[in-house]
């Protein structure tokens, strides 16, 4: 019980200590790790009611970060971020409603992919502020804008399309 105390401490402050973009890969995190238990549920043949709370967290999740796009600012990268959003939502009811785990492992490379894109867009603004420069190389062409909430982040060679 003491470690599942200290667990939740940990997170409560890793959370209220991330920055915009690390509060987005956390997101994608807890989706993954989400879909992960429900996959178990699914192959175990575990508690339905269980795998249903999982799904349905997984779902809220893609809810709150298809919210978080800004159409204006992000253009088509963020209308494609939408449409996919959309898509692992509904790839996760027909989980839950036909205890399909091919849609659940789908779901989960879909978000792994964009985990990894996102990682990277952190490392760079974390670069960026360290160094105090705005661009570091500025003859390389500015990647395109994915807005999240108030803030705006660049990710280039992304390529989502639902």
């Amino acid at each position: 019980m003491v470690n599942s105390q200290n667990a939740a401490c940990y997170r409560e402050v890793e959370i209220n200590t991330a920055t915009p973009l690390e509060l987005v890969v956390l997101m994608y995190d807890a989706a993954i790790s989400s879909l992960q238990q429900a996959g178990r549920q699914l192959a175990g043949g575990g508690d339905i009611a269980s795998r249903a709370r999982c799904l349905n967290k997984v779902s809220s999740i893609l809810t709150e970060l298809q919210a978080s796009l800004d159409f204006e600012t992000g253009g088509e990268i963020a209308r494609s971020l939408d449409r996919l959003y959309a898509y692992m939502r509904n790839r996760v009811f027909e989980a839950n409603l036909h205890q399909d785990r091919g849609a659940v492992e789908e779901v989960i490379r879909l978000l792994a992919g964009l985990r990894s894109a996102w990682v990277e867009v952190v490392r760079r603004e974390a670069k960026k502020h360290e160094a105090g420069r705005e661009n570091p190389h500025p003859t390389e062409k500015t990647p395109p804008v994915i807005p999240v909430g108030q803030e705006s982040l660049a990710v280039s060679g992304l390529s989502v399309t639902a």
